[in-house]
């Protein structure tokens, strides 16, 4: 999923190991298991899931007021929990005050470096694209060294993620032949960045090499499956580097690649099969890296685009993730992000694209299988950015952009990071009786408990285009404090801080969530 915008990642032969040798090589996977197998079952709907009984609680208007528990799994919240994909091809560099300064503020948990498609070009000595013309390359290069990086790092207060060159070497596409010359020039770049103060714990090998290629067509329409014609010759090739990663970097935990194919109209029979093809093939990994930037086809009506990110919630669950769960491995989600395939991108950047993230963020931590969770830009557009790079962030013909000011996904995401600070548990909530999108069955109301050092906070996301009235007696008896965010219209285009309104109320007993609303409840 490659694009010419900024921000996301675009769209040898091993044998299976003996159940005795993968649990030689896998004996923390054990305890593992009850604990992804539990997750998984929260997949259908832990997350707001509306269940038929009704309430007995009237709302001010007459209504039955939702009741609000907490359901599922709870989760260990950790400082790499949430996080921004670190592509940087347009600047403002790392290292720029302002864009530290919004960094600072944002405080996302992890910034994968150097990002996506990138990563799979990437010469790290220079800080920018190995000698050629490259998918995601820009005319204009920025500086993305170490050094530079390092800035914007410390000022997010941010732990890195690398992601490792392992399709690309000199300025050509590898070979099986060359992948020990190639290992040894990433082990390189973690021990400059690890001589440069930067931690090495969390390394990913790769970018959706389950694609043939970082585009579909063109002069580099084949350069993964030149690489790595197989999913099995990935998987062969990498486990060398896994072995020679956990020599190198004690603690270091690594993530191969795998894939979700659904709802990509004519994908290929190589990203089909290549979960159920590499995962038996590989063997020492720590956890599995997995994208889900959801293509969108329909403008409209907003119920029936809102209702995705459950509707898909599910299907993932219950194929891709299903697989990787019975492997007993955990998995960071390293990008995930609504991708606008209508005519003139008319969700792109919208009140509506910045629910849709954050229901696809509150899905997604209510599983805990999911331990790193990261959006697919950081600066650049608002296709898949979270910031904006200048002041053309929604295209051409439309309104211009505040230039470091947050996307429509980066206010949402924001907000949610926010809630997520300094906190230990969550817990999904259940919305007994609430009200559903439309005719598609999918539940209005998403939503989180968290337990912060000071107290429970609620994070949640009415999606209808109705106010819906909470009973939260049972979560906050002593009253609460709620803080809604929402926009004049689902379709207005988020440009800057002017394009959303926020709204700050208290109370006890019930809490009106107002339409297409992102809401935060706190004692």
């Amino acid at each position: 999923m490659s694009s010419g915008k900024s921000g996301p990642c675009s769209p040898g032969s091993g044998t299976p190991d003996g159940a005795r040798a993968r649990l030689r090589r896998r004996p923390a996977r054990r305890v593992l298991a009850a604990g992804l197998a539990a997750a998984a079952a929260v997949a259908v709907g832990a997350a707001g899931l509306a269940s038929p009984a009704a309430s007995s609680a009237a709302g001010p208007a007459g209504t039955a007021a939702v009741p609000v528990s907490l359901t599922g799994p709870v989760r260990t919240v950790t400082p790499t929990l949430l996080g921004l994909n670190a592509v940087n091809v347009t600047g403002p560099r790392w290292d720029d005050s302002k864009l530290d300064a919004v960094l600072k503020q944002f405080g996302p948990g992890v910034l994968r470096y150097p990002g996506g498609t990138n990563a799979n070009y990437w010469d790290w000595q220079t800080g920018w694209f190995q000698p050629g013309r490259w998918p995601s390359e820009t005319s204009t290069p920025v500086d993305d060294k170490i050094g530079v990086f390092k800035a914007g790092l410390r000022a997010a207060g941010s732990v890195p993620m690398f992601v490792l060159n392992v399709l690309t070497y000199q300025g050509a596409i590898g070979s099986d032949q060359l992948n020990a010359t190639m290992l040894n020039g990433q082990i390189a770049f973690l021990r400059a960045a690890a001589q440069a103060g930067l931690p090495v714990k969390m390394v990913e090998l790769g970018n959706e090499l389950y694609l043939t290629g970082a585009v579909n067509t063109g002069p580099h329409g084949q350069d993964y499956a030149t690489r790595f014609p197989t999913a099995a010759d990935y998987a062969s090739q990498m486990n060398t580097w896994i072995a020679a990663l956990h020599k190198d970097f004690p603690g270091v935990q690594v993530a191969p690649v795998a894939a979700d194919p659904n709802f990509i109209p004519g994908v290929s029979a190589r990203r089909q099969t290549w979960d159920q093809d590499v995962l038996p093939a590989l063997h020492g990994e720590d956890v599995v890296s997995v994208h889900e930037i959801q293509r969108v086809y329909q403008s409209g009506p907003a119920a029936t685009v809102l209702a995705q990110p459950y509707i898909r919630y599910q299907t993932f669950t219950s194929k891709q993730l299903k697989l990787i769960v019975a492997d007993k491995l955990p998995v960071w989600l390293t990008a995930y992000n609504m991708e606008d395939q209508t005519p003139g991108h008319t969700i792109e950047g919208t009140w509506m694209h910045g629910l849709y993230v954050a229901e696809q963020t509150l899905l997604f931590l209510a599983n805990p299988v999911f331990t790193y969770i990261g959006l697919s830009g950081s600066v650049g557009t608002a296709h898949g950015g979270a910031i904006f790079d200048g002041t053309h962030g929604l295209g051409s013909g439309k309104p211009p952009t505040v230039p470091l000011a947050l996307t429509a996904a980066g206010t949402t995401l924001a907000q949610i990071q926010a809630a997520f600070h300094g906190a230990s548990k969550s817990q999904a909530l259940a919305f007994t009786g609430g009200p559903t999108l439309g005719s598609t069955g999918a539940p209005a109301l998403t939503g989180v408990a968290v337990t912060t050092p000071s107290g429970r906070e609620l994070v949640l996301v009415n999606a209808s285009a109705t106010a819906v009235t909470l009973n939260l007696s049972s979560l906050f008896p002593g009253g609460f404090k709620a803080t809604q965010r929402t926009a004049p219209s689902v379709t207005t285009l988020v440009t800057g801080p002017s394009s959303t309104t926020t709204t700050t109320t208290s109370g006890t007993g019930q809490l009106q969530v107002g339409a297409y609303s992102l809401a935060t409840v706190s004692p």
